[in-house]
């Protein structure tokens, strides 16, 4: 029978094991196990003199470096806490930032040192879900990116969002659509269609209703309710909170904050509600574009019959049309 190159290889890797096994043992009869150990700990353990810090590693081995950094570790942790607001005093009270020593690599660090060496912790950052930031109302981004965001709010104009859809399409822009639970859960398909085209969602609340007349449980319920039909229905999980009518006051922001949300409001309106030309919503959006702005829409006949130069114009004049999402992340 021809045997490949393949198992002439593997029979040859197994002859130097046990060759090496056979030698080990000879040795250790010959020279005692402890010979044999420290020879060992020098090829394959932590160099001599090395330290972690102050506490001496030198010899361990791979398994042994494994138990010692999982027990010295622990009090080395931090735990991350997200900023939340003191309801008290009506104050944000700041977020910490955790941190934990990344074991993995601190060995693989320490069988790499030279003799006599001091060596750190490799330590992780555990970032908070939730910073000051979110207790702040976002009226726009950062002014030093050419980007703009377009946000389009939700709770009626059915028979515009298709068409408005083909107009991103055809750009290639994708905006941010804040609807409403009731609205979604209503013409799921609809709302599906506007995730699938590649569009974000946002929360616009369950209802049209106003936040600022509701207790911060009323608000987390508000919100957390239209979370649920939104995400059910989009797949998306929502991160971002538009107030009906921008209506919020320091408890709404906070409410929404410690569930995880940014409050968004807009730069410029197109006050596109009261139904005006076209040309007037061209004006209010080109006329006051400018770097982080965040441009508040609605689906009517006059907002799809802007929408296309809009976009070209915004295009020409070098900016970048995104998401909400990404105008604000951190």
């Amino acid at each position: 029978m021809k045997r490949s190159k393949g198992f002439s290889l593997i029979i040859t890797r197994r002859a130097l094991i046990l060759a090496s096994a056979a030698v080990l043992a000879a040795a250790a009869a010959l020279l005692g196990p402890s010979v044999v150990e420290r020879v060992h700990r020098g090829l394959y353990g932590v160099k001599p003199g090395v330290t972690l810090e102050d506490y001496p590693v030198g010899g361990l081995l791979e398994h042994e470096l494994y138990d010692v950094i999982a027990s010295l570790a622990e009090n080395l942790y931090v735990e991350a806490r997200n900023a939340a607001w003191d309801w008290q005093k009506h104050e944000v009270r700041s977020e910490q930032i955790g941190r934990v020593v990344d074991v993995k690599a601190t060995v693989e660090e320490l069988l790499a040192a030279a003799p006599h060496t001091r060596v750190e912790y490799v330590m992780v950052q555990i970032l908070p879900s939730v910073t000051r930031r979110h207790f702040q109302v976002y009226r726009r981004g950062p002014e030093t990116d050419p980007a703009i965001a377009l946000m389009i709010n939700v709770d009626w104009g059915d028979e515009f969002i298709e068409p408005m859809l083909d107009v991103f399409r055809r750009f290639g822009v994708s905006a941010t659509w804040f609807l409403t639970g009731r609205w979604a859960k209503r013409t799921p398909e609809l709302a599906r269609r506007i995730a699938d085209a590649g569009h974000e969602i946002g929360n616009h609340g369950s209802s049209h209703a106003m936040p600022s007349a509701m207790s911060p449980e009323e608000v987390r319920r508000f919100i957390l309710e239209a979370e649920d039909v939104l995400a059910e229905v989009t797949g998306q999980k929502t991160t971002l909170f538009a107030p009906p009518g921008g209506d919020h006051n320091r408890e709404t922001v906070a409410a929404a904050a410690e569930l995880g949300y940014k409050t968004v409001l807009w730069t410029i309106d197109t006050v596109d509600w009261q139904r005006p030309a076209p040309s007037a919503i061209i004006d209010r959006v080109v006329g006051r574009a400018g770097n982080g702005a965040l441009v508040l829409m609605h689906p009517t006949q006059p907002t799809l019959e802007a929408l296309p130069n809009i976009l070209d114009q915004l295009i020409d004049a070098g900016y970048r049309l995104v998401t909400v999402g990404e105008l604000l992340a951190d």
